[in-house]
């Protein structure tokens, strides 16, 4: 979607066979932490986690981060 990254990432818990590129991936599963991702590793999909691409859950304030973190 956002053109700047390649598309090798897959939500099996999403409908369509839509592919994003991690920072997207992460855009789109802000809300749905638990969906089943694979990865393209140039041969197959393995699968991934949100957490594997960079996702950090939020449990407080909001689901943004702490204000009081240094």
């Amino acid at each position: 979607d956002c053109g700047e990254g390649e598309g090798l990432i897959q939500c099996l818990s999403c409908s369509g066979t839509h592919a994003w590129c991690p920072s997207c991936v992460l855009k789109a599963h802000q809300h749905n932490p638990f969906h089943n991702l694979q990865l393209w590793n140039g041969r197959f999909y393995e699968t991934t986690t949100l957490q594997a691409q960079g996702y950090i859950m939020y449990l407080g304030h909001g689901g943004e981060p702490c204000p009081n973190l240094s």
